[in-house]
């Protein structure tokens, strides 16, 4: 199973499972092509580490809360500002999937940052 140690930028995620530590308030963005999206970057992390990862599109991230654990299956890795970051790309998928007590909790991941 990958880690978030072992994700590199410009590299396929082929299937990575990883607690949500955070949702930011979903953001207007204009593309490159001038469309209007919603960006919502999610913090999210496991033993090894923490990424952004990046739901493109209005509504994405909905289901999303703090704790929660998600699959991210064929997702795409790039670098932003020095830091990986996590998306989902056009073919990848995000799924919450229970909580069998392989990552940190919340509160362990919380106590991390602080």
């Amino acid at each position: 199973m990958l880690k978030l140690k072992d994700v590199e930028a410009g590299k396929n995620i082929s299937d990575l499972v990883v607690r949500v530590v955070s949702v930011a308030p979903a953001r207007m963005i204009a593309t490159r092509a001038g469309r209007k999206t919603q960006l919502t970057e999610v913090l999210v992390a496991d033993q090894t580490g923490t990424a952004i990862f990046s739901l493109w599109g209005f509504g994405e991230a909905a289901s999303l809360s703090a704790g929660k654990v998600i699959r991210i299956t064929d997702g795409w890795a790039k670098e932003w500002q020095g830091k990986v970051q996590l998306s989902l790309g056009r073919s990848g998928r995000f799924e919450e999937v229970p909580d069998d007590g392989s990552l940190p909790s919340i509160s362990e991941l919380k106590a991390e940052r602080a």
